[in-house]
């Protein structure tokens, strides 16, 4: 019985590690690289427990660099960099998690707190709404649905009856490419997207103002 037993857990551990092995890319990539890649994701998740955090990213990106479509590098390396204030960059990791891992409704989640740092609550409000629908359980679900609910309450404050659900989508995320370029010196760049706003609000607020910095950023160049 007792044999029986160890048989069954040991056949149980297999499993787990051959299902995790195909996350990351088990049967696509030669089994060693997978491994590898599956050993230095071990090995980062360790190093940000202890907070070396330095060390947990590099080691994401020599995994992500082995096994490139692996989801559970992708979500680790997109939510360090959400924690470490770079969102900007988090985005396009957990865009393609979401499309990798798509029933994960982790996925969707953090690609909502990306955006929603970046600023963009209207796709923020859509991740979240994805990652809902996947069934989420437990914690990740009560605050899946707390930020829901903030952010609904603040985009309810933004609301124009002049502009339809996708016109303001559109006019936020021009605002905040016009915004981004603006930040990291390419006023001209920036310029072209409050075009792109000015098409859809010229009079909005947030135009105006950012209109006014970017001629001076021109001005000053």
């Amino acid at each position: 019985m007792a044999k029986t037993r160890k048989e069954k857990e040991r056949a149980q551990k297999l499993w787990e590690e051959r299902r995790e092995l195909l996350r990351f890319g088990y049967g696509k990539i030669a089994e060693f690289i997978v491994r590898e890649a599956r050993q230095k994701y071990q090995l980062a998740l360790q190093e940000w427990s202890k907070g070396n955090l330095t060390n947990a990213e590099n080691l994401l990106r020599e995994a992500m660099q082995q096994v490139p479509d692996a989801p559970d590098p992708l979500l680790s390396l997109g939510q360090l960099l959400v924690e470490t204030g770079r969102a900007e960059e988090a985005v396009g990791l957990l865009s393609k998690a979401c499309e990798v891992d798509d029933a994960n409704p982790q996925s969707h989640f953090l690609f909502g707190k990306a955006l929603e740092a970046t600023g963009r609550l209207r796709r923020a409000k859509e991740a979240y709404e994805r990652a809902l629908q996947r069934f989420p359980t437990g914690e990740l679900a009560r605050e899946i649905n707390r930020r829901l609910q903030t952010l609904e309450a603040t985009l309810s404050t933004q609301s124009s009856p002049t502009l339809s659900d996708e016109q303001a989508k559109a006019l936020e995320e021009a605002l905040h490419w016009a915004k981004f370029y603006l930040e990291i010196g390419f006023p001209r760049r920036a310029r072209e997207y409050l075009n792109q706003a000015k098409s859809i609000a010229p009079d909005h607020q947030q135009v105006l103002e950012i209109s006014k910095a970017i001629e001076q950023a021109i001005k000053d160049s």
